[in-house]
């Protein structure tokens, strides 16, 4: 079994405009009207909290996790618009790709990385920041952003499933290992800390590689135990999303009638024809 599926399940993958384009709950232009609103929100409020703080931080801006969300946070939401749109062309003139585009695999993989992580990355900032409260550039994007991600999850028809938690594992070794090189090279932070000097301050206190045992144990937790929970839980909200959703049954069903009634023709057209056999030849 993979952990790292990159399919629409339980989608047929020529299916998976209506997986994109679609919801529960507003019509096709409603949900592109709404995934541009949401689009709106996550570039306007990068913009503004990347202005507030750049002066004063420069590079060093971009070594939280936090900000890693943010970014992949807009990134995510310009390709979920395009695909909604894209897919709705699709549905609109009864198309369908042969294959999973590429741009949805890359969609997918990014999704299963930040969705279910979400609440631990704002939850990291508002139990170690040292600055609260925050101002409202940072509080939108570390609260806010989780308010509206999840909204969209509810009311959209993201397919995830649990065999897309190994994405969890590679997104969070990834900042993990960034957490390492950022020690080694002695990047700091843009604040002070009490324990180092500057530019020996860890990103976050939990990941201080100082003391190198506590933080592999810590690290080893959180992959052991990290995807698991997050994909176990993050499962168990789609299905029950889903329950809700009676017309994506109906939607799905729709795709397999034509081929089960060309099946069922078929073989009363051989039965027909048997019979007429059987007729002439005096059966």
């Amino acid at each position: 079994m993979t952990f790292f599926a990159l399919d629409v399940a339980p989608w047929e993958s020529s299916d998976w405009p209506k997986a994109y384009a679609t919801s529960p709950y507003m019509s096709t232009n409603s949900w592109l009207c709404f995934r541009f609103l949401v689009l709106l929100f996550f570039v306007l409020h990068f913009i503004g909290n990347f202005i507030h703080y750049w002066p004063e931080e420069r590079f060093i801006y971009f070594i939280y996790l936090t900000r890693w969300f943010l970014i992949c946070n807009v990134l995510l939401e310009c390709m979920d618009f395009l695909l909604s749109f894209w897919g709705s062309v699709l549905l609109e003139h009864g198309l369908k790709t042969p294959t999973l585009p590429v741009l949805v695999k890359i969609h997918m993989a990014m999704k299963c990385m930040v969705l279910p992580t979400c609440c631990l990355s704002s939850g990291l900032y508002w139990t170690f920041s040292e600055h609260l409260p925050p101002p409202y550039v940072s509080a939108a994007v570390h609260g806010g952003d989780v308010i509206v991600i999840h909204l969209s999850f509810f009311l959209g028809r993201f397919p995830y499933a649990f065999n897309k938690c190994g994405w969890v594992l590679l997104w969070g070794g990834s900042f993990s290992m960034w957490s390492l090189i950022h020690f080694l090279l002695k990047i700091g932070r843009a604040d002070t800390c009490q324990e180092y000097p500057k530019n020996e301050c860890p990103i976050y206190g939990p990941l201080d590689w100082h003391y190198a045992y506590r933080t592999e144990l810590i690290v080893c937790f959180g992959a052991v135990v990290g995807p698991p929970l997050f994909g176990g839980l993050y499962t168990g909200l789609t299905m029950l999303r889903d329950r809700c959703d009676h017309s994506a049954k109906v939607m799905r069903e729709a795709t397999l009638l034509p081929q089960e009634e060309n099946v069922k023709l078929e073989s009363d057209t051989v039965r027909s024809d048997q019979l007429k056999c059987g007729l002439n030849c005096g059966v």
